[in-house]
């Protein structure tokens, strides 16, 4: 046996020397023909970046990368824009009190913030000199009515006649109710015959004290901010949309708003646009109403709208056949016999794995399903 192995020890040198020789040969052509598809590859990598020329990718790499030839079709494309906006008051239930006359504050009923004020809710006692001499005259000039009886008479150069007597009461009468006097005042005053001191001021409308401007005892000029009272069962919420979105937008659509301070959605509606575009930033200012009876909105909370628009039927190509190089769009046009033509397109935002075509690209055109793999070989 050990006979037989000698003999047969330089057969198996060869056989092995024989196995190493066909791994080496084996190994460069599976190089070389890797080697050949990368740089085909690169190839159609160099055409497409430069823009120009045609491509040329043959059956077998088509069939191999499970490249189709296809060409674009409609879709429907439907946008959901989302902005975000403040809750404020609503500028139409907000009453600042202030006065036609100048006086002192007295007394003060609505002196804290966040308080609840009922309409016709006395909020104010104040003391008016300028208001005491018009009471005054006002009294007088009635009381001269009352007495002058319908005959004419003289009072040195100056007829009086009670026609001139009433007038001169109903002057006093409007100045009155020019100065805000109500008509329960001014028919007290008639009937009692005497100038009130004080005066109550009572709200025009229920809400709540937001600010108080004044202290008890404080002076206050004609016109001077006094208070101001907002009512909360209706906020608004001001938004900035961009100016090619107000097609689709119009006075009382119904919209909705998140706001992650309550985890929470609400309706609201399109109450006013702003009849012109800012020249900043191209937008339009949209005033949206939330009702908020059950008071679960805060002013000053942040919320975000969502706005869809309609759908519109565009032309679409699929995202995997566009390849973009410095943001510029391409798309490979058949151009027969297995050469494609680099053909730059312009497309808009991509919406469900598909471009909508603005312009490069027709209906009817043919072009490559796919340039995925062409990311394989770009490095």
């Amino acid at each position: 046996m050990k006979k037989i192995s000698k003999l047969n020890k330089p057969k198996y040198i060869i056989l092995f020397l024989i196995g190493i020789i066909a791994v080496i040969v084996v190994t460069n052509i599976l190089f070389i023909f890797s080697k050949r598809q990368h740089i085909v590859r690169k190839k159609i990598i160099n055409n497409i970046e430069m823009a120009k020329g045609y491509v040329l990718i043959n059956r077998q790499e088509r069939k191999l990368y499970k490249i189709k030839i296809i060409s674009p079709k409609e879709i429907d494309i439907s946008r959901k824009l989302s902005l975000a906006g403040k809750l404020t008051y609503a500028a139409s239930l907000v009453k600042n009190i202030s006065l036609k006359y100048s006086g002192y504050i007295e007394k003060i009923y609505a002196d804290r913030p966040g308080q609840e004020i009922r309409a016709f809710q006395p909020i104010l006692e104040v003391y008016s000199p300028t208001v005491l001499d018009a009471e005054n005259d006002f009294i007088l000039a009635y009381e001269n009515y009352l007495k002058i009886d319908n005959t004419e008479f003289k009072i040195g150069h100056f007829n009086y006649s009670k026609k001139i007597a009433k007038s001169f009461y109903n002057a006093a009468r409007t100045r009155l109710v020019l100065m805000g006097i109500s008509s329960r005042r001014i028919n007290l005053l008639k009937k009692n015959l005497a100038a009130k001191t004080n005066i109550i001021i009572k709200s025009p409308a229920g809400g709540v004290l937001i600010k108080k401007f004044i202290n008890s005892g404080s002076h206050f000029s004609v016109g001077q901010k006094l208070l101001t009272i907002a009512n909360l069962d209706t906020l608004w919420m001001t938004i900035e949309m961009p100016e090619k979105f107000t097609a689709y937008i119009h006075r009382n659509r119904s919209v909705s708003a998140h706001f992650d301070d309550i985890h929470a959605k609400h309706k609201g509606f399109i109450v006013s646009m702003y009849p012109f575009i800012s020249a900043k930033n191209d937008t339009i200012k949209i005033i949206i109403a939330f009702n908020n009876n059950k008071r679960f909105l805060k002013p000053n909370m942040y919320g975000k709208i969502t706005i869809k628009t309609p759908p519109v039927k565009m032309l679409a190509v699929p995202a995997k056949s566009v390849f973009k190089i410095d943001k510029t769009a391409y798309v490979l046009i058949n151009g027969g016999n297995g050469y494609f033509i680099p053909q730059k397109i312009i497309t808009g935002k991509k919406y469900h794995n598909f471009y909508p075509v603005i312009k490069g690209l027709k209906k009817g055109e043919k072009f490559i399903n796919s340039l995925k793999f062409l990311t394989l070989f770009k490095n």
